[in-house]
């Protein structure tokens, strides 16, 4: 039977009584911190849960000048890949007693720039910006202002980083092992020019002698819609690529639809593969072959290196699990 005190808010003296320790040790161990030993945190977690105590936010800030809240500009809530690292990021914000504001951009600049500054006039205690679309000059002016985390931005002071290279040269490995020669590359909607991706490919095609064709580089706006061009664009190339590299599994699972639907077997006809691992990726007709990107691990150690950086301790980038490539019924050998 979980305790409660009628209609009276449940208060910090209240769980401090029922724990038998002072109310500050109940404070510091509802932040997290790591002065209290884990077996009382956990015990006055619990027992904070058990009692259905909510902490009074408005006085909270007033008191610690706090609002510990976390603001997190999300570029496409739509898209599965993003929806994980914001799991992660709420998931791992809980454990440290902070809320999560999430803003959703649709990858555009000037919505990115509203978004931070809608969590600036919140005074929020940080901020998480996954692959940000503003200039690095914009987030080094208020860096004396909030801690910002950026997630893959490796250019930026305090971010946390998947080597998009190492991935998207497994894969590119991999198709070439199949025997493909002729690989098409589907960019991002920023274009190939800026991407680790379309790097991986080049130095590829490089380094087993094959001949670049700009012919078969084509940009994904990130609307599904917009894979049926793609995959009549691909059927109109003479000689028509092998294989596809899509620059991530929403881009893979578009195309593969609109090639079956123009007739084409995957991956008799072509092979496809995408970057990213979405949890669908598996579950699809024919498995899609990808690569694996910790996106919850990679939410839950942004809001750790944060939470380091808001409370001014010497804060080194934390390690992520290297991407795994995911060979999968999407990719076959060159037909002979």
């Amino acid at each position: 039977m979980g305790r409660h005190l009628g209609s009276r808010r449940v208060t910090i003296k209240d769980i401090a009584k029922a724990a038998n320790v002072h109310p500050s040790t109940v404070t510091r161990a509802l932040q997290g911190s790591t002065s209290v030993k884990p077996d009382t945190r956990e015990r006055v977690a619990a027992l904070a849960r058990e009692m259905g105590y909510r902490p009074n936010m408005a006085a909270r800030t007033l008191v610690m000048r706090r609002s510990h809240i976390v603001g997190v500009a999300i570029p496409d809530m739509t898209n599965p890949f993003f929806a994980d690292l914001a799991h992660g990021i709420e998931d791992e914000a809980a454990k440290h007693g902070l809320r999560v504001l999430i803003r959703n951009t649709s990858g555009i600049e000037s919505a990115e720039r509203d978004a931070v500054g809608f969590f600036l006039e919140l005074k929020v205690d940080g901020v998480i910006v996954p692959m940000a679309r503003c200039p690095n000059e914009f987030y080094e002016s208020l860096a004396a202002t909030v801690p910002i985390v950026h997630v893959n931005r490796s250019e930026a002071p305090h971010h946390v980083s998947c080597d998009s290279v190492s991935g998207s040269r497994a894969i590119m490995e991999h198709l070439l092992e199949l025997g493909h020669r002729r690989i098409a590359f589907i960019s991002g909607p920023t274009g190939p020019g800026p991407e680790p991706k379309f790097r991986a490919y080049r130095e590829a095609l490089e380094q087993h002698g094959i001949a670049y064709e700009p012919d078969f580089i084509l940009t994904f706006s990130g609307a599904l819609d917009d894979c049926a061009e793609l995959a009549d664009s691909l059927m109109r190339r003479a000689p028509r690529p092998t294989a596809v590299f899509a620059w991530n599994d929403l881009c893979a699972i578009g195309l593969i639809h609109a090639l079956r639907e123009r007739g084409l077997d995957i991956p008799r006809d072509m092979s496809v593969a995408g970057h990213d691992d979405l949890e669908i990726a598996a579950r699809l007709e024919p498995p899609l072959t990808t690569v694996h990107w910790p996106m919850y691990q990679m939410g839950q150690h942004s809001i750790r290196y944060l939470y380091k950086l808001r409370e001014g301790r010497n804060a080194q980038r934390p390690a992520v699990p290297a991407p795994e490539l995911q060979v999968r019924g999407s990719t076959a050998p060159v037909p002979k």
